[in-house]
């Protein structure tokens, strides 16, 4: 599944940077062979990386980002900045000199759905138009997740910056960086963002895939109302995570 051939430099070109956080950098790369643009994930080698590439090669669904390929190399790409606002690329290694996972899949539009949503916010849009484009996203949001869940995944990290717009428009669910198989048992470890995770994730309780129905809640309230503060979105969070659920899950789930 993952090949050692591979040297990103030899067989990629007009490569620029996405995105970078703590888990790693994705890159904007020209394949040379193919002449195509693709995206390219660069990772430590980690058994967590590891399960998000056998999650990708297993899902084939048009809601979420597919997956081509993975290798790996002795060094990762980093983008650096000079001081002369020359951009040059270099190679760096970790300081356990561990392997990069490089990850292939298809390039999506930089703008997310948290930009998208940030835009709706500022424009004066009325509540039907709002809604009519909301419920068509969320309508591809829930079949990407249908598919998700009946693969035996749970996301776990659910939210509007990990859901993207592919080149024709349609809706993208990516960042499978957190993802565990639901056919576990005693799933309890603290992983998500704090702002969409459900009360069990975050108070070591057993959870199961209904930890990423609750996320789509909130996720669909942001598309749908506009809640345009950082502060006002934390707020909903806390409201639900305060309320005992559990009279409720005896009865309804």
């Amino acid at each position: 599944m993952c090949f050692t051939f591979y040297s990103f430099t030899a067989d990629f070109d007009t490569i620029q940077e996405i995105s970078s956080g703590a888990y790693g950098c994705v890159f904007k790369a020209r394949e040379k062979l193919l002449e195509k643009d693709f995206a390219v994930k660069i990772v430590l080698h980690q058994k967590k990386s590891l399960e998000e590439v056998l999650t990708l090669s297993d899902l084939l669904h048009s809601n979420v980002i597919r997956y081509f390929t993975c290798w790996t190399e002795d060094s990762g790409y980093q983008w650096k900045d000079l001081v002369d606002s020359n951009v040059i690329f270099s190679f760096y290694r970790s300081a356990n000199n561990s392997k990069f996972l490089y990850i292939q899949m298809e390039l999506c539009e930089t703008k997310t759905l948290e930009d998208w949503i940030q835009e709706k916010n500022t424009e004066s849009l009325t509540d039907l138009e709002r809604r009519e484009q909301s419920l068509h996203i969320a309508d591809q949001i829930f079949s990407g997740v249908e598919y998700i869940h009946f693969m035996k995944r749970i996301h776990r990290d659910l939210k509007p910056a990990n859901i993207l717009f592919g080149l024709e428009g349609q809706v993208k669910i990516g960042d499978f960086g957190l993802v565990t198989r639901d056919d576990l048992l005693n799933k309890t470890t603290y992983a998500g963002t704090p702002n969409y995770m459900a009360p069990e994730q975050k108070t070591g309780q057993t959870y199961n895939r209904k930890v990423d129905i609750y996320a789509l809640g909130l996720v669909f309230l942001e598309l749908l109302w506009k809640l345009p503060t950082g502060h006002e979105r934390a707020e909903v969070s806390v409201s639900y995570d305060s309320v005992s659920f559990s009279d409720y899950r005896k009865t309804y789930v």
